[in-house]
């Protein structure tokens, strides 16, 4: 798997990303392929990108969201953030000029 992230199967076609601090999003290309393998061998419906630890969405970060999202997408997997803090996600609302690709929850309990 690629360095910083963590993949857990949770049930239900689920699958829980977790960053960690190792993570680079300053190029996407290298970690979409790990995580789409993943995805497609525990024949995952939905990723729930878990953004509890990340303090700041950046251009950077948020252009490795879009990737992930767009993957996720091509591969009939929904993708879900959760546990977004409110100085992200504030950061995140300030460089938006249109809505995100993504679907954004509350917490995992959140989900649809």
């Amino acid at each position: 798997m690629a360095e910083g992230i963590h993949l857990t199967p949770i049930g239900d076609g689920n699958v829980l990303l977790e960053p960690g601090e190792g993570l680079d999003p300053s190029d996407p290309g290298a970690l979409v392929a790990p995580v789409l393998e993943f995805l497609q061998n525990n024949e995952a419906r939905r990723l729930v990108y878990d953004l509890k630890n990340v303090r700041l969405i950046d251009e950077v970060y948020y252009a490795w969201l879009t990737k992930l999202s767009a993957t996720c997408r091509i591969a009939n997997v929904e993708m879900v953030t959760v546990n977004m803090q409110p100085a992200a996600a504030y950061a995140l609302s300030l460089t938006l000029d249109k809505p995100t690709p993504f679907t954004c929850a509350l917490d995992i309990h959140h989900l649809r």
